[in-house]
C-alpha cells in the first residue's frame, strides 16, 4: 500500500477530529459510498479506462478535468491478440504518442493566442474550444496546455483481475463482513494491482493489496523467508484491519479509501484545511504537495470498479475461473526446512510452495527455514497432523574436549581420534537414512542451484541420475537427501 502521509502534531489532530466528528462511525450501512456530482466525470473516465480501452490504446486527456479528452492513439491493429509489440514498434508507440500530445498542446496555445475566441478557429480548435465551455477562465486554454497527460488503457489487465479474484471473491467479502466493514471493499486490489499476487512496486509496496513494508509488518510476517504479503487471504485479512482504524479515524469511507493510498494523516490534513470531510470537496479544494493524481483519484476509481465488476459479463464476456490456493492451515510448531515440511505433509516441495505464495526465495533455495508458528497451508491430500505434532530435532551434545590428569597432547590426539570415529559412524548412518526425492526441473534452473536447495552435491545429483552438464526444464531428477 503505497503511503506519503507524514507526521502531523496534536493540534492539527485535535482540529481535524472535531471536524470529523460530525460523520458518526457506523462502520457499515447505506449510503457508504456516496458519489458527488463534481466525481462523475472522473468515475466514467476511469469506468471506460477499466472496461473499454486497451492495452494497445492510449487517451490524451486534461489531467484536472479527466471527462476532456482530446484524441485515442490506437495501435491494436500493430500485434495479434496477446503478443507483445517489439522494441521498434515501442519506439514508435512512444513517438506517435508524444506527437499527439503535441498536437493537443498546439490547438490550446492557439485557442489562447486567439483571445480565447472561437473566431477564424479551424474544426479541431472549434471542437477542443466546445469542450472546456463549462470552464471559467481568461487564461484557461493557457493552463490546460500545462495539464496534457496520457493513460494507457487497462481493459486486458482489468478483466485478468477479475478472473483472478473471482475465486477469493467470497472470502475475501466474509472477511470484510466479520469485521463489520462492507463488503465492497474487497474490489480494492483490482486497483492497487488488477490482483496480481506477484505484483511489485517500484517503491516497495507487494503483493494483491500493495502494502509497503513498514505498513506490512504492523500485521504480517516479513522476514528474509517470508513475506505474507504475497499471500491474498492473509493480506486481505491485514487490509481489513488497517481500513477498520482508517475508518475509525476519519469517519466515512470516502476519506478511507483514499487514506489507504494518500495515508491516514494525509487525509485528515486535508478534511481540516478544507473544512469539510466531503470528498467531493477534498478533491475538488485540497492542495497538499503530495495529494497528487494517484490520490486524488483513488476514490474514483474505486466507484469505477465497482461498476465495473457488478456488470462484468456485459462488459468482457465469459471470463476464465482461476481457482484460488485451498488447503488446510496449520501453524508449524518450530522452525522447519521447506523439504521437511513437505515430506511431514506427504506433498512435493514444488506443490507446498505454489500453495504458499509468501514464501521468499530463502525458503524456497533452502537457505532459511519456515519460521515457527507460521501457518502453513497444505495442499489437498494432504496431512496437516504430521505437521502439527512435528517434534523439533534433538539439540546436539556437548562433548568434554578435556581430561584432568591428560597432557595437552594426548588430549588433542583422543580428541582427533573421536572426531574420526564420529564422522564415520555419522556417514555410515546418514547413508542408511539417504532420501530421495524427485524434483521437477524450472526453468532457468542448474544442476548447482538445485544441489544447494537440496543440500547435496552437483556428483551425487549426476550419479544419481546419469546425466551430463546439461539439463531441461521440465525434466525430473531423483535428488538425494
Amino acid at each position: 500500500m503505497t503511503s506519503v502521509a507524514r507526521r502531523f502534531g496534536l493540534s492539527l489532530i485535535a482540529v481535524s477530529l472535531a471536524i470529523l466528528a460530525t460523520v458518526g462511525v457506523v462502520r457499515a450501512g447505506e449510503d457508504d459510498f456516496p458519489r458527488p456530482k463534481s466525481l462523475e466525470p472522473a468515475i466514467g473516465f476511469w469506468r471506460d479506462i477499466f472496461a473499454t480501452y486497451s492495452q494497445h490504446q492510449v487517451v490524451v486527456h486534461d489531467d484536472w478535468y479527466l471527462g476532456k479528452v482530446y484524441e485515442v492513439v490506437d495501435f491494436r491493429s500493430w500485434v495479434s491478440e496477446g503478443e507483445p509489440l517489439t522494441s521498434s514498434q515501442v519506439n514508435e508507440k512512444k513517438r506517435q504518442v508524444d506527437e499527439a500530445t503535441a498536437r493537443v498542446r498546439d490547438i490550446l496555445l492557439r485557442i489562447d493566442a486567439n483571445g480565447g475566441s472561437a473566431e477564424g478557429l479551424g474544426p479541431d480548435e472549434r471542437k477542443v474550444y466546445t469542450m472546456f465551455a463549462d470552464v471559467r477562465g481568461a487564461d484557461k486554454f493557457r493552463e490546460a496546455a500545462e495539464r496534457i497527460r496520457t493513460q494507457t488503457g487497462l481493459r486486458e489487465r482489468f478483466a485478468l483481475g477479475i478472473a483472478r479474484q473471482r475465486g477469493y471473491l467470497d472470502r475475501m467479502e466474509r472477511v470484510f463482513r466479520q469485521d463489520g466493514l462492507p463488503p465492497e471493499l474487497a474490489r480494492l486490489p483490482l486497483i492497487e494491482s488488477c490482483f496480481n499476487v506477484e505484483a511489485y512496486s517500484k517503491v516497495g509496496a507487494a503483493g494483491v493489496w500493495q502494502f509497503m513494508p513498514a505498513t506490512g509488518k504492523q500485521y504480517l510476517h516479513i522476514s528474509t523467508g517470508v513475506d505474507e504479503r504475497r499471500d491474498p487471504m492473509r493480506a486481505t485479512q491485514a487490509a481489513a484491519r488497517h481500513l477498520s482504524r482508517d475508518y475509525d479515524a476519519l469517519g466515512a469511507w470516502p476519506l478511507a479509501i483514499t487514506a489507504y493510498n494518500h495515508g491516514r494523516g494525509g487525509i485528515a490534513r486535508g478534511a481540516s484545511e478544507v473544512g469539510s470531510t466531503d470528498i467531493g470537496d477534498i478533491v475538488a479544494r485540497y492542495r497538499g504537495k503530495a495529494f497528487g493524481f494517484a490520490s486524488r483519484n483513488f476514490y474514483a476509481e474505486f466507484l469505477a470498479a465497482l461498476d465495473v465488476t457488478a456488470r462484468a459479463d456485459e462488459h468482457f464476456g465469459e471470463l476464465p475461473h482461476i481457482p484460488a490456493l485451498a488447503g488446510e492451515e496449520v501453524a508449524i510448531p518450530h522452525a522447519m526446512g521447506l523439504h521437511q515440511a513437505a515430506r511431514l505433509a506427504g506433498v512435493s516441495s514444488e506443490d507446498l510452495v505454489v500453495a504458499n505464495p509468501a514464501f521468499l526465495s530463502g525458503v524456497t533455495e533452502g537457505r532459511t527455514y519456515i519460521p515457527r508458528g507460521y501457518q502453513l497451508r497444505i495442499p489437498p491430500g494432504g496431512d496437516a497432523v504430521q505437521i502439527a505434532s512435528a517434534e523439533p530435532p534433538p539439540r546436539p551434545e556437548r562433548t568434554q574436549t578435556a581430561t584432568k590428569g591428560r597432557s595437552k597432547k594426548s588430549t588433542q590426539v583422543a580428541s582427533a581420534k573421536s572426531s574420526r570415529g564420529q564422522a564415520t559412524s555419522s556417514a555410515k548412518s546418514s547413508k542408511k537414512k539417504a532420501l530421495v526425492v524427485l524434483h521437477r526441473v524450472r526453468p532457468g534452473q542448474t544442476l548447482g542451484a538445485i544441489a544447494r536447495q537440496y543440500g547435496t552435491t552437483v556428483a551425487a545429483i549426476k550419479d544419481l541420475n546419469n546425466v551430463g552438464k546439461s539439463i531441461q526444464a521440465g525434466q525430473r531428477l531423483r535428488i538425494p537427501t
